[in-house]
């Protein structure tokens, strides 16, 4: 690669001083990857264990009661790098994946709407490195993945960094999680147990972070923020919409409850049941629900008022297992718009790694729901791309 200068010179003859200024503004771990794909002097000039953010070992207390790791994780748009001087084409090869760090140092790529691997030991499936000579990695969101260390279900249905936890310090940490299919909790790291935030109900479906501030959506579909002290204070009106799960999607500035119907009843917590079992998640009951309907509905701040939404235009939301998020269908050109992706409870309670194709897509236009494979106009939007699949 050639600096356009006019002088032909080289990125490799950068000089080092300059090298420095670059390598400090290095945000994040992909800035790290793009940084080292460049050439062949610029990999050896920095580590890459630069950045890192290694997994973080915890010891959950009761009532979780197990051993997991905390990790980050990274929603990313893979583009393919078009060095060619007619590179208009270039932005039409782009997918979504999400990116997580290994223990090694390298990347793990996984399903954007789950927190399982991409098989990559099947014929045909996919490349099993990805050649950031060929591919660049443009990041969309954050968020961060709670595991547990056998790989067992561990009865957490979602969790967030709490806000003001930016000390890297593990003991300053602490997360807020929905758990026991709907209790709403949070633990600072090190303590001895859970502290349970609205401890009669157990009705919260989602919860995500905003502006740094952690906002809750329970299956009235209202939506609560969580302020310092660890108050749920009132944000939205209830939307009272029927649905059987609730996901919390914030877009452009505004938030949006997506309301699944499913074909059967939701897997519910009974308290009796797991009381005098050791590790009680391990024997979570399997839901075989599959979602047969999608509404989507927009709060009308000023007017405190939720307004049911027929089309996202241009935007695609991804219900995903860390965060649920939204990006622009122009961003992915030749890709469809207005569409929801999403796994199903059934697809979640599955063991192993996964595919892309094993998501499932609601196209809001027409309102059928099926895998995302049996969807020309969706389905090369996330990677691996339709050539891949098998």
């Amino acid at each position: 690669m050639e600096v356009d200068d006019g002088s032909n010179h080289s990125w490799a003859d950068l000089p080092e001083e300059l090298l420095e200024i670059i390598r400090k503004r290095l945000d994040s771990r992909i800035d790290v990857y793009r940084f080292r794909a460049v050439c062949t002097s610029w990999r050896s000039s920095i580590s890459l264990f630069y950045k890192q953010s290694p997994r973080v070992p915890l010891k959950l207390p009761k009532p979780i009661r197990a051993h997991a790791y905390l990790s980050q994780v990274t929603i990313c748009r893979v583009e393919l790098v078009d060095d060619s001087e007619d590179s208009s084409s270039s932005s039409s090869m782009a997918w979504l994946t999400k990116v997580e760090e290994s223990t090694y140092g390298d990347i793990q790529l996984l399903v954007p709407v789950s927190n399982r691997q991409l098989r990559t030991n099947s014929p045909g499936m996919m490349p099993k490195m990805l050649n950031l000579l060929h591919f660049r990695l443009v990041e969309i969101t954050k968020a961060c993945s709670l595991k547990l260390a056998s790989g067992s279900p561990h009865g957490i249905n979602k969790v967030v960094l709490l806000p003001s936890s930016t000390n890297r310090n593990t003991n300053e940490y602490g997360v807020l999680a929905i758990f026991h299919e709907g209790k709403l909790g949070y633990w600072r790291f090190n303590e001895k147990e859970w502290k349970f935030i609205d401890e009669t109900n157990s009705h919260y479906d989602d919860i995500i972070v905003y502006r740094g501030q952690a906002y809750v959506v329970d299956r009235l579909g209202t939506i609560y923020w969580i302020d310092s002290s660890l108050n749920l204070i009132q944000y939205s009106p209830p939307l009272y919409g029927c649905g059987s799960q609730k996901s919390l999607v914030e877009s452009d500035g505004d938030f949006y409850v997506v309301d699944r119907f499913f074909d059967g009843e939701r897997r519910t917590w009974n308290d009796e049941l797991h009381s005098d079992v050791a590790y009680p998640f391990r024997y979570l009951p399997i839901c075989h629900a599959k979602t047969v309907s999608i509404k989507v509905y927009k709060l009308d701040e000023e007017w405190g008022t939720w307004v049911n939404i027929s089309s996202l235009g241009d935007k695609v939301f991804v219900l995903g297992n860390e965060c649920s998020f939204s990006v622009s269908a122009k961003e992915f050109s030749g890709r469809e718009g207005n569409c929801i992706y999403f796994i199903d409870p059934l697809d979640a309670s599955r063991q192993g790694e996964l595919s892309g194709r094993d998501a499932r897509v609601c196209d809001l236009s027409s309102g059928r729901i099926s895998k995302v494979a049996n969807f020309p106009g969706h389905s090369c939007m996330l990677w691996p791309p339709p050539n891949f699949y098998c």
